[in-house]
């Protein structure tokens, strides 16, 4: 005898008794075990892809804007309400580095997409590509720098100073990678 749990598009053998005819029962932990795996891997489709559409260029302009808003607002994002303490890692989040619903999530894929770069003009080329990789350079800094600015308090020497320091690189940063994503809003003609 054979039981299976049913999963919108999957079937998962639960258990195979020794005999058809044993009555044996299924072993609870058995089944919940392979419930959950069902729904994990059949479930719902991954946010993760979801967001990080290669095809989906309103993402850049969607991207600009939250980049933008964190600048405009930058103590009130990266201040802890709770404790009023620098909270770096509020910056990786507005570049895409910390959730997988922001526009930015993987945007490397979405810039290195053919589908993208041929929208760009072929005249500009170069000046698309040296943005492109300034942008990821930029994220890249971004991600280090609020990384460490996270554990500044902590390190020999550090404090608050040193989480200061190295929150205000990271916005200076921000900044740059802004402009790159304009210009490359712009080479590929989106509407900002």
């Amino acid at each position: 005898m054979v039981a299976a749990v049913m999963v919108p598009g999957c079937a998962l053998l639960v258990a195979a008794l020794s005999s058809p005819l044993s009555l044996a029962p299924f072993s609870r932990r058995a089944v919940l075990a392979t419930g959950a795996a069902a729904l994990f891997s059949a479930g719902a489709p991954n946010s993760a892809s979801a967001a990080a559409n290669v095809k989906d260029l309103t993402r850049l302009p969607a991207g600009l804007n939250e980049i933008n808003y964190l600048l405009e607002n930058w103590e009130k994002e990266t201040t802890n309400p709770n404790s009023g303490d620098a909270d770096p890692d509020r910056v990786r989040i507005f570049v895409g580095l910390r959730s997988t619903t922001s526009p930015l999530f993987q945007v490397e894929k979405l810039l290195a997409a053919p589908t993208t770069q041929d929208k760009v003009d072929p005249d500009r080329f170069d000046e698309w590509i040296t943005a492109t990789e300034e942008f990821n350079s930029h994220i890249n800094k971004i991600n280090e720098l609020a990384y460490t600015s996270s554990f500044g308090e902590y390190n020999p020497g550090g404090g608050k100073d040193q989480v200061a320091k190295y929150l205000n690189l990271a916005k200076e940063e921000v900044v740059l990678a802004r402009d790159s994503l304009a210009l490359l809003i712009d080479l590929l003609g989106l509407d900002k």
